[in-house]
């Protein structure tokens, strides 16, 4: 999805998937998303996931997306408010690695997709098997070329920023979070660079404020 996630699968086939759960966070990453974990009270904001093995651009991204997803703002809101967004993010983040992958891919996600409804926040998600971001691409390199490809920007923002890291996973984030409309937020993109982009440049166009403000 986002810059060329290969995911097409069926919403039939998700709906196979689907099993609730109380997707209660915790500060160790190596614990996994169980099937068999229960609703129970929640509190009403999240704690951020400490990661001991993710690399520095890599935490920091995590960390300013979940610092913009934790308040009330325009952006927080496109993902469903900050509890939905940040239970979400959680989620997803525990199954990020960085890998290469070729150089036109920021990200991809892979496997089959399970389809979670967490009882705590009514929010639908799906997590993939894999989520791989490129160490070869515009998450971690910038282009020293003025003229080049590769890495493209994300957005209008130039490749390795902290503002091109943190709207990448803001773009993967949107294709994982169902709207009230039972659409994703962001449509399947694949291997389609025009949709990705649009997809991307939506995205900036809601948290742009928040996005700005990363130096």
């Amino acid at each position: 999805m986002s810059p060329w996630t290969s995911s097409a699968l069926s919403l039939g086939l998700l709906w196979l998937q689907i099993f609730q759960f109380q997707s209660q966070q915790s500060h160790d990453e190596s614990k996994p998303v169980s099937n068999e974990e229960v609703a129970i009270a929640s509190k009403e904001r999240l704690d951020p996931l400490v990661f001991a093995k993710r690399d520095w651009n890599l935490k920091q991204a995590y960390s300013d997306v979940f610092n913009i997803l934790s308040d009330e703002n325009p952006c927080s809101r496109f993902y469903g408010g900050p509890r939905t967004a940040t239970t979400v993010l959680n989620g997803f983040a525990r199954r990020v690695k960085a890998q290469a992958l070729i150089k036109s891919v920021s990200f991809e996600m892979t496997g089959k997709p399970r389809l979670v409804h967490d009882v705590a926040t009514g929010a639908s998600y799906r997590l993939f098997d894999q989520a791989m971001v490129n160490t070869n691409g515009s998450f971690y390199q910038r282009r020293s070329d003025a003229l080049g490809r590769f890495p493209s920007d994300v957005g209008n923002f130039a490749a390795g920023t902290r503002q091109a890291r943190a709207l990448i996973l803001l773009h993967e984030l949107g294709h994982l979070i169902q709207g009230e409309d039972g659409d994703w937020l962001l449509p399947d993109d694949g291997y389609d660079g025009f949709k990705s982009k649009a997809n991307t440049l939506r995205v900036q166009r809601v948290c742009r404020r928040q996005l700005d403000a990363l130096k």
